[in-house]
């Protein structure tokens, strides 16, 4: 094959955020359309990893929570656009983010059968919904410890030590 010819490949990874409530069903199909583009492309996945369910840092869509999963291939330069395309159209993928690991991979990729099986969602666990007056923290919630009432007393007692400032000079304080 000349130099010409020669298949120039890539290696990249994306991170990509399933809602909350997808289920096994929608993830293998997301899972299923990244490894079909990736295989289109001339590539092949080098690594398939389910985050699981992970707080995020702010809701997306009225999501708290989300169902991260990494993926690592290598392919023909293309691949992100068509990939990122199709992440795009799914309703289930909050976020995603791809990045170039490697600009020109040399020889042959060897893959462990291992690193490329989807571990399937595990199902979520119930969480304490919070009412409106507990996330702003108008009323004590069970997740917050409740602080002993002897620390809470500690600066009252500090001020009954302070002199009266507005007492008239001579006179001790009533």
């Amino acid at each position: 094959m000349s130099a010409a010819a020669k298949v120039r490949l890539r290696e990249y990874d994306v991170v990509y955020v399933l809602a909350q409530t997808a289920d096994n069903a929608e993830a293998e199909r997301i899972n299923a359309k990244v490894t079909e583009i990736v295989s289109k492309f001339g590539g092949k996945l080098l690594k398939l990893d389910n985050w699981g369910r992970r707080k995020l840092a702010y809701p997306i869509k009225r999501n708290a929570r989300g169902i991260f999963v990494y993926v690592k291939y290598v392919a023909q330069p293309g691949v992100v656009a068509e990939i990122e395309r199709n992440l795009r159209i799914s309703d289930s993928v909050l976020r995603y983010q791809s990045s170039l690991v490697n600009a020109e991979v040399e020889g042959e990729v060897s893959v462990d059968p291992e690193d490329v099986k989807f571990a399937p969602v595990l199902p979520a666990e119930p969480e304490e919904e919070l009412s409106y007056e507990q996330r702003l923290g108008l009323v004590p919630s069970a997740r917050k410890k409740e602080q002993p009432e002897d620390e809470l007393d500690v600066l009252g007692d500090e001020l009954d030590d302070v002199p009266d400032l507005n007492a008239e000079p001579g006179r001790g304080a009533p």
